[in-house]
């Protein structure tokens, strides 16, 4: 009984915090949030409207997005609703930490930043660029989202997810959007950056690592590393760099430093490699931690034909790097983002908004935001879900509460907390236009296209 009322508690102090950042609108939006969650797929935002969770008509849904869109502030350096509700969801994890993932990770916390697309295929009246996707280059938003893993499967909280404008990129966005992260809720040793091959360079690993954040994230197997220059002979220019290394020569390669291997089920195995000081060609200063990966089969041939390549870049106070076996662990955390992005797109609707007009953006962003809070709201509801257990139906054999599972229950699990629907006041009918009012058309805008 006193796990039931934990966990009840949990969600109320989760709620209120929500709709106290959520200021102006927030009956309509944390019903938005509580139609997501618990809601069947949608297409469109009018969709929500017809769910029998949501209490209010399509209109007020909109002019809720307009005016929490109105609200918004022009950069991220600047306070506003938004910031509030992703510190409330913050403090929120920070009061109710959640459980070691594995012994593998020792002492580490993994968060993970990537980049997605949001698809505009049909909009003139808003501008957009091509953004790289799983289906190609397609006319959209990017988005840079910044996540923290927490369980096990697709559970890994999306802590921010920004849009950032075609002329941007995600490297210099991601890297601002860590900067200023850093800057409202800090950053503790033990926490690390898993990122992929797109993100370990000098331009990114820089300024991240002037914020105080350890990054590892994977490299190409046809990038160049040197060693530390030689001691200065005394003549001529000093070295700045050593040996080069190529990785995919493994005649260039420098003795291994530390190795560890272990066995896998049904014979296999995994041998991770580390070279402890090697140096960037753009950054030959910077001491950086290399591993290679390689995984064999049980009659002891290479899985791949490549091994995997990590990096490591250590914050400033941060004098250890991990272990093979910890590197291996962390990077194999990182692709669980792409799960959640998938169930953020698929189940919860994160990209259905597809707003046109003057400051669609903002509605964008704000209807993100909302299903990004819907995502959080399932992994609150988890702990009632966990309570409940012994009333899970008997066909289901495996009884791992993943997020479609608890999106599948969140319905029965908000009426058992006490949950009703809205009651909304009829405000009347509005006047609407003024006889012959007559609207400027949109303009129109032409895809950005980035050049080489």
């Amino acid at each position: 009984m006193k796990k039931e009322n934990a966990s009840t508690k949990s969600v109320q102090e989760f709620r209120d915090a929500v709709v106290v950042s959520l200021k102006v609108g927030s009956s309509v939006l944390l019903n938005t949030i509580d139609a997501l969650a618990a809601g069947p797929r949608l297409s469109s935002p009018v969709e929500l409207t017809l769910s029998g969770l949501f209490a209010y008509d399509w209109n007020s849904l909109y002019q809720a997005l307009r005016r929490a869109e109105g609200q918004l502030a022009a950069t991220i350096e600047q306070d506003d609703w938004l910031r509030d509700l992703r510190a409330a969801r913050l403090n929120w994890l920070k009061d109710h930490p959640p459980n070691a993932l594995r012994d593998e990770l020792g002492q580490w916390r993994v968060r993970i930043l990537d980049a997605s697309n949001y698809n505009r295929p049909k909009t003139r009246t808003v501008e957009v660029g091509y953004v790289h996707g799983a289906d190609g280059m397609k006319p959209g938003h990017g988005l840079s989202l910044l996540s923290e893993r927490v369980g096990a499967g697709s559970w890994t909280l999306p802590l921010e997810i920004a849009w950032f404008s075609p002329q941007s990129d995600p490297l210099n966005f991601g890297a601002e959007q860590i900067e200023q992260f850093v800057k409202q809720h800090g950053w503790l040793p033990e926490q690390v950056l898993a990122v992929d091959a797109q993100y370990t360079v000098a331009p990114f690993l820089k300024p991240v690592h002037e914020c105080g954040v350890s990054v590892l994230g994977r490299v190409r197997n046809n990038r160049c590393f040197y060693l530390p220059p030689p001691e200065y002979s005394g003549f001529g220019r000093p070295a700045v760099r050593g040996r080069k290394i190529k990785l995919n020569d493994a005649r260039t390669l420098p003795p291994v430093d530390e190795q560890e291997d272990w066995q896998l089920e049904g014979g296999a195995s995994v041998e991770v490699s580390r070279w402890n000081d090697l140096r960037m060609k753009q950054w030959p200063t910077q001491k950086l931690s290399l591993y290679r990966v390689i995984e064999y089969k049980a009659d002891g041939k290479m899985r791949y034909k490549r091994p995997l390549w990590l990096v490591f870049v250590a914050a400033a106070a941060q004098r250890s790097s991990p272990t093979p076996r910890q590197a291996e662990a962390i990077y194999d955390e990182r692709f669980s983002i792409e799960h959640s992005i998938r169930f953020l797109k698929g189940e919860l609707g994160m990209t259905a908004g597809q707003f046109n007009g003057p400051a669609a953006e903002g509605r964008v962003q704000v209807w993100i935001e909302l299903a990004a809070t819907a995502f959080w709201h399932l992994w609150v509801l988890r702990g009632m879900a966990a309570a409940h257990t012994e009333k899970l139906p008997p066909w289901w054999r495996s009884g791992k509460l993943t997020p479609g599972a608890v999106k599948r229950m969140a319905a029965g699990l908000l009426m058992g907390f006490g949950w009703s629907k809205p009651q909304p006041k009829p405000r009347g009918k509005s006047p609407g236009r003024v006889t012959g009012m007559k609207l400027a058309p949109r303009k129109r805008f032409k895809v950005y296209r980035k050049t080489a």
